[in-house]
């Protein structure tokens, strides 16, 4: 992992606790489901983005995270929650999946952005 590769693994990380504390008011963001009884759509779609990044489908999951955009916590928790799942994997894993750190970075914030989450001062 290059310098720009592990400044950008930092800044997703730093993102992410920004946006948990600011919504969420805690430390760290993981999706949790809604019911345990049945799942709701967004269980369902967590659980489909979930599968796309085992098997290295990375980019229709973010194709499919932005077509299921709803301007609610929930949807931000599954956002944080799929970025940060991106930004678990390594350089290599991301490569074999034809994405990088800096897809992860932009991707991340421009999704908050389009929520209104406010965070221009993560624009580089």
């Amino acid at each position: 992992m290059g310098f720009q590769d592990d400044w950008i693994l930092r800044q997703i990380e730093i993102i992410a606790r920004y946006v948990a504390n600011l919504i969420f008011h805690k430390n760290s963001v993981s999706y949790t489901f809604e019911s345990s009884e049945m799942l709701s759509e967004m269980d369902q779609l967590h659980l489909i983005l979930c599968h796309f990044i085992q098997e290295g489908r990375i980019g229709e999951a973010e194709d499919l995270l932005f077509e299921n955009m709803q301007m609610t916590d929930k949807y931000i928790e599954l956002a944080t929650d799929f970025y940060s799942r991106l930004n678990g994997l390594t350089d290599a894993e991301l490569a074999a999946a034809d994405f990088s750190r800096d897809e992860v970075y932009d991707g991340y914030v421009d999704i908050l952005t389009k929520l209104g989450v406010p965070v221009e001062q993560f624009i580089q």
